[in-house]
């Protein structure tokens, strides 16, 4: 008789966990209720039972995500509805049942995700990984839920334009068209998101991956837009891949917000995958520090978080840093780090090649 823990049951207390990290330990209740709902297709399985998902680096169900801002840090966590012997097209049933969940019991706002769902979840999807749910919580707010779709690598542009008018942001194409500079293969669309929340204050963002790409490239292709410009880009970039000038090992995300009825992006956001630009997690935390230095913030919280964590010695291997995020802020830039639990193994491969099949994708949503 199989004695594993259940994968569920696993995540709960890695969750847990940061909450106490963060000074968070009083929403544990609703968190905890929370990655129930998202987890509903679980059910018993093991991490083991569940396959590799596509929501951290090393194939684990589950990434933890830590805000950085000038007011309070804050906790996303992300999973993929799965379940063993899943096929695609269970998965966009367990995906409709899980916001139907979300909606159900803890408030989270369907109309949006109604909107686009016959779009992304089709009874057979053109993608291996159809969507992911994630959940975030900061002091002085309710959490708040939010749903990452999958975009196939054919014709990702043409999916995107035709949700952006079912949402009826049709007039935000012409900036997401924009920031495909090179072409569909190299700067490509991969993931569209919505906020589950009511209102003209629920953002919808498209998420970027871009190959073939270097610090001068992506420098110059964040410069336009609000509170960016090329040096400071072009600083985390280097600080954080040791003075490297190619990027082209593992390509580099962005992403595009959009509120209202849509037009120019009101914000983006750079995001370096870590998992292949260091030997190891201790120095990427080595590298961190340099650039919380340069924000004007102290490394005890992000210390702390990364304590509670590894599962392992920093320097044994690498994983556990998937993507670290900056965006500009109104007094300094926002920093989101968004870690793998390790449930499955450790030193990730390089993912996500420029010839990859379609559904392979995977990025970490969202400052």
């Amino acid at each position: 008789m199989d004695r594993s823990p259940t994968a569920r049951a696993v995540c709960t207390a890695r969750l847990v966990r940061l909450l106490r990290a963060l000074g968070l330990a009083d929403r544990a209740a609703s968190c905890t209720a929370a990655l129930r709902a998202m987890t509903g297709s679980w059910g018993t399985a093991t991490v083991a039972g569940l396959g590799e998902s596509d929501v951290s680096s090393d194939g684990s169900p589950l990434e933890f995500a830590v805000g950085f801002d000038d007011t309070h840090p804050s906790l996303q966590f992300a999973v993929e509805p799965l379940a063993p012997g899943h096929a695609p097209a269970d998965r966009a049933a367990a995906a409709r049942h899980t916001m139907a969940a979300l909606a159900r019991h803890h408030g989270a706002s369907a109309d949006r995700h109604t909107a686009v769902a016959d779009l992304f979840l089709p009874a057979e999807p053109a993608t291996d990984h159809v969507a992911m749910y994630g959940a975030e919580v900061a002091h002085g707010r309710p959490v708040q839920f939010k749903v990452w779709f999958y975009l196939a690598a054919d014709r990702p542009l043409e999916r995107c334009a035709r949700a952006l008018e079912h949402l009826g942001l049709g007039a935000a194409h012409t900036a997401v068209a924009a920031h495909v500079q090179r072409d569909e293969r190299r700067d490509r669309p991969f993931l569209f998101s919505l906020d589950l929340v009511p209102g003209a204050a629920a953002r919808v963002k498209v998420y970027f991956r871009h190959y073939e790409a270097d610090t001068t490239y992506m420098a110059t292709l964040m410069e336009p837009y609000p509170g960016f410009s090329a040096e400071p880009v072009a600083d985390f970039c280097t600080t954080l891949t040791d003075g490297r000038d190619s990027l082209a090992e593992q390509a580099p995300a962005t992403c595009l917000t959009f509120t209202g009825t849509g037009g120019p992006a009101v914000a983006a956001t750079l995001y370096l995958p870590m998992w292949t630009y260091a030997p190891h997690d201790e120095a990427v935390r080595q590298r961190f520090h340099q650039v919380l230095a340069t924000t004007g913030r102290t490394a005890e919280l992000y210390d702390r978080v990364l304590r509670e964590a590894a599962a392992r010695p920093l320097d044994s291997a690498r994983g556990i840093h998937n993507y670290i995020a900056w965006r500009p802020g109104r007094l300094r830039p926002r920093l989101k780090v968004y870690l793998s639990p390790e449930l499955r193994h450790t030193d990730p491969a390089t993912r996500y090649a420029l010839e990859e099949r379609a559904g392979t994708c995977h990025t970490r949503p969202d400052v």
